[in-house]
């Protein structure tokens, strides 16, 4: 019985350490989040200065779920020369969510998302005006 429990403790171990990061400015971000959230993913956005200004340049794609409540939380390294920034789009291709305004240039540390339709959405990170920078995204589940 001690070696079966002494396994599963040996097993499940990995499990528990997934969720932590050795990155400060990752955990930073997670702890800037809120206490109110469930963290479920974190995106390092490391990119150099765009010779043009074009598309998003750091893409990922992620499921959300219908009625549930999500939160965006940004991040930009201290050395960092730009903010880092983020949208939304969903399948249809039309943004649902952005961490900026456009016509005030306004940007948000932290966005909130009530999805409405589950499935694959994709997030769009970058440096504002396609500075180069550093920065980390957080996707939480807001309880």
């Amino acid at each position: 019985m001690n070696k079966l429990a002494l396994i599963l403790l040996v097993i499940s171990l990995p499990l528990g350490a997934g969720g932590q990061s050795g990155d400060p400015l990752v955990s930073k971000c997670v702890m800037s989040a809120g206490s109110n959230v469930t963290y479920l993913k974190d995106f390092r956005v490391q990119l150099g200065k765009a010779s043009a200004q074009s598309d998003f340049r750091f893409k990922q794609v992620f499921a959300l779920s219908k009625n549930m409540k999500y939160r965006f939380t940004l991040c930009n390294a201290s050395e960092s020369g730009g903010e880092l920034i983020m949208k939304l789009i969903d399948d249809t291709g039309r943004t649902v969510l952005q961490s900026f305004d456009p016509k005030s240039g306004k940007t948000f540390s932290s966005v909130e998302f009530t999805c409405n339709k589950t499935g694959t959405y994709k997030i769009l990170f970058d440096f504002k005006d396609f500075q180069q920078g550093l920065g980390v995204g957080v996707v939480s589940l807001v309880k």
